[in-house]
This record gives structure tokens, sequence and C-alpha cells, in this order.
């Protein structure tokens, strides 16, 4: 599994928090696309198009009205192959009027199934559901609507002949065209079944992946967007990718600076910073060898800066902070590093380190990361940011893109125009002080592409930013924000009051 297939397979996914500091994020994130669903069989005579299809059903214990659209593969034309959308309506649950504006959730990613993600999602916006409906509605490519999967690919940059055949056997398998589901595609289900259940404007949320994919449906359908709210996400005119290795420095940054800021951390490790900078640099002299005898896995194992950047990414993103501190500084200072990792390893009950190369290969992505521009990641944009532990990592990602993305079928009329201007639209926006990727700075110009909007940094947080900050001080401004549709008078001071991460002083 090469490096840009492992952060894109993780970019918006819930991870597992603490307790699996060890495990490489990339096997993390195989395994969450590997449970987003294999393809159905295809029916013997597809419905016709619109056909709308609803029925009773349960939704994360809750009843639910579960249904499907059917809608064309290439809406250019509206000629071809069709899909089914799978959507779920959460109906309010209050005794009262029912809002007339539901909630509508656009899950990360891209590839993750918003229908597959309610159990984990819902709680985020149950608290509206007295009120107001929700809405999931599933990607196309994803969860049970068409889901394009491959295959990991075989071959790398150093054997292109090997990947490009293993990219183009990919392709000819798919029961899809690629070219159609870029975002735009996908919105424009959104907004066909919104209309199909007879809705008008709507409240929109996402995380991550989902943040780009709201704006994107309020450029195509701006009358149907009452509200947006972002969770961990950035204007489509900030290049994310590009800046990475910036913001995940940024956060490993704040990390340590919450440590110094915490008298019992800062006691325990005064020196944080130089023993990370003695740890980086150890690692790229001479990575840290278990022998076979002593690994989890009885074979022997490498651990070098790739590996540790992994953990540490990954701890950060999930916002599971505790750890780091302890863990750089162990290593650090460690005489014997191999025992030190295992140490760490058994105290902290991780995984041994998996077997890469098995899993499945969402072609959504690949959709989306080759055709929508606001998605590039140009190896030659992070030249300034050398200086950041994520760098190497970033630049292959950003390499295997270039060179991949030549190989991905792409439709710029499917793609669409994706160039904001100030908008009207009222946005709340919530972005973790120690998320590695979409950084609070990334909100900068909000004010100026929506006059009502309000940027809020949560203190602690990651890319997971609702975790520990949602109850109750964001699930009540997000509540506030909907009811008024303005953000004029809500205040953040909670957000001073959301829980600090608690730092690791000993192994466990």
């Amino acid at each position: 599994m090469n490096a840009f297939r492992r952060l894109a397979a993780m970019r918006g996914r819930r991870a597992p928090l603490a307790g699996q500091l060890l495990t490489v994020v990339s096997a993390v994130c195989l395994g969450a696309v590997a449970s987003c669903g294999s393809p159905a069989a295809p029916a013997a005579k597809p419905p016709p198009v619109n056909t709308l299809t609803v029925k009773s059903c349960m939704a994360d214990g809750v009843p639910a009205r579960c249904g499907t659209l059917v809608v064309p593969e290439n809406r250019l034309t509206g000629q071809g192959r069709t899909i089914a959308v799978r959507f779920v309506v959460i109906p309010a649950t209050g005794p009262g009027k029912r809002a007339a504006d539901p909630v509508v959730w656009f899950a990360g990613g891209p590839g993750d199934s918003a229908v597959d993600s309610i159990e984990g999602e819902y709680p985020i916006v149950m608290n509206l559901n007295t009120t107001r409906d929700m809405v999931f509605i599933e990607q196309r490519g994803t969860g049970s609507s068409n889901p394009l999967n491959c295959p990991p690919f075989t071959g790398s940059l150093s054997d292109k002949a090997a990947l490009r055949k293993s990219v183009e056997s990919c392709l000819a398998s798919l029961r899809g065209d690629l070219r159609y589901y870029t975002t735009a595609m996908f919105t424009d289900d959104v907004s066909q079944v919104l209309t199909a259940l007879h809705y008008g404007a709507v409240n929109l949320i996402g995380i991550s992946y989902g943040t780009a994919a709201e704006q994107v449906f309020a450029l195509r359908h701006p009358a149907q967007v009452r509200t947006m709210t972002l969770l961990s996400g950035s204007p489509l005119t900030v290049p994310v990718f590009e800046r990475a290795p910036g913001n995940s420095q940024l956060a490993l940054d704040y990390v340590f600076s919450l440590c110094e800021k915490t008298t019992a951390c800062h006691q325990a490790f005064p020196h944080l910073a130089a023993d990370w900078a003695a740890l980086w640099s150890s690692l790229g002299k001479s990575p840290i060898v278990i022998p076979a005898a002593q690994s989890p896995t009885k074979k022997a194992a490498v651990v070098g800066q790739d590996e540790i950047q992994g953990v540490v990414y990954q701890a950060m993103f999930t916002g599971d902070l505790g750890p780091i501190p302890l863990v750089v500084h162990t290593l650090a200072t460690a005489s014997d590093k191999a025992s030190a990792l295992l140490a760490i390893n058994r105290a902290y009950q991780a995984s041994p380190l998996p077997t890469m190369g098995s899993g499945v290969n969402q072609m959504l992505v690949y959709a989306i990361d080759c055709g929508d521009p606001w998605f590039a990641e140009q190896p030659a944009a992070l030249a300034g940011q050398r200086d950041s532990f994520e760098y190497q990592t970033d630049l292959a990602n950003a390499q295997w893109q270039q060179y991949v993305c030549t190989l991905i079928p792409k439709s710029a009329a499917a793609v669409g125009h994706e160039q904001l201007t100030a908008s009207a639209i009222p946005v709340l926006a919530f972005n973790g002080a120690a998320d590695p990727i979409e950084q609070p700075r990334n909100m900068a110009e909000v004010k100026q592409l929506w006059p009502d909007s309000l940027a809020v940094a949560v203190p602690g947080q990651g890319h997971d930013v609702w975790s520990s900050a949602w109850d109750p001080c964001g699930a009540e401004l997000f509540k506030k924000f909907v009811g008024q549709a303005s953000v004029a008078g809500l205040n953040t001071g909670c957000m001073a009051a959301v829980p600090l991460p608690y730092f690791d002083l000993i192994l466990p």
C-alpha cells in the first residue's frame, strides 16, 4: 500500500482512539475502507430514472424511512447506466410542529457512506431531531449506491509499467464510469433526492470532505441551502493538501505547547521539542530494529521515521493527544530504543504491526482526488515546508497522485464550476487546534467569503473536532445557529471550558 493511498484512505474517517497508538495508520484506514460494503448483484432490469422507493425502517434504534432514488450516472446527458442512491430520513421526534427545514448530513472521506455512518454521526445532530428531520444521503460510488471498488494496485512509481497495468485492469472491471463520480454529480444527486422528498431550503452539516461537498452543493443549488455547518473543513479556495506539511507541524507544535503549559507535563518532559528533534534525527540515521524473537509478530520489524510519523499523525487526527509527550520522551531518551518501543507497545496494548497489501481500493477516492481542482496536491507546492515531519509523506502522496491521476478518466463538465464567491449563506465552522490537516488558519478568509459566518478554533481537538467539545458547547452553538439561521449573538465562551487532554506521565 503506497503512501498516497494511506493518506487518502484516512481523510475524514473515524479511527480508533486511545489504546492503539502503535497501530500503523494505513492499516487502520484500510480496515475502514474494507467495511464500506461490497457491490450488490445488479438487478435483472434496473428501474427507470426518477423511481423513488421509501419504506419504514430503523436507524440507530430510531424509527426512520429508508429508500432509494434512481438517478442517471451520466447527469450531463441523462442517458445510459443508472444508480440507485440510498438515503435515510429520521423524522422529527417531538410532539410539536415539525420545522420545514431538515438537517442534511454530508459524510467525510471521500468514500464514507452517510447511511453506514449514521451510528457515529447521528449523535452530532440529534439535539435538533426534536423539531427537524435528519437526512442522510449516500454518495454515489459508496456503500450500496453502486460502490466502485478494486483490489489495491500493484506496482509502484519505480515500476510504472506494473502500476499502469494494475490501474487499467481495475478501470476495466468497474461497473461505472469514474468521470461521473465527481463531487458535483454527487451534490446533484442530493438536490434531486431532497426535491423528491418535498424539502425546500435545508441545513447542511458535514465533516472533512463533507464540508467541501457542502460548498459545492451551495454553489450548484444555492436556493436549497438555509445554513452550512462545517466540521474540520476549509474553504474550497484553500489548497488543503498543499498546506498539509505545515499544518501537521503546527499541530505537533501545539501539542508540545499544551504540554509546556501543563505543569505536571512540563515537569515530566521539560525539553519535549528537543526530545522530538533528537528522536527524529536518530530515526533518520538508524531506524529501530525489533528482533524476531521479541517481535509480537515473531518476525523482525523495522520502525523508522515513516512509522513514527504515522503514529503521531494518527494520534493528533483522532485527538488522542495524551500519550504523545510520554512516547516521544521515552523513545528519545532510551539507550535501548527497541526495548522502549516494546514496553510502549505492551503498555498501550497496541496491535502488532500488520501486513500491508490487502483490503479494498475505493475508486471514488480517485475520481475526486484526480477530478476536483480543490483536491490538487502538486509536489512543487510543498517545497517550502521541508522542515515539517510530514513533508516526506506528503511529497510521496503528491508524487503518487501526479502520476496515477494521468491514468484516471476525467470530465471537466462533470466537475463544473467550483470557484467560491461571497455568499449570504450563514456559515458556522469548527476546527481543532491539534488537527494535522484542517488547521484553524485555513479559515482565515471565512468572513470575506461568507459575511454571516463564525469560525471557532476548538482547543485540544484533532480532526474529530466534535469528540469531547461537542456536548454541550458545540451542540448548543449548532442548535442556536440553525434555529436562527445566523451567527449573530453566538457566544463561544463555552469553548474555554472544553477539557484539554490529560497527558500521560508514566506508562500505563
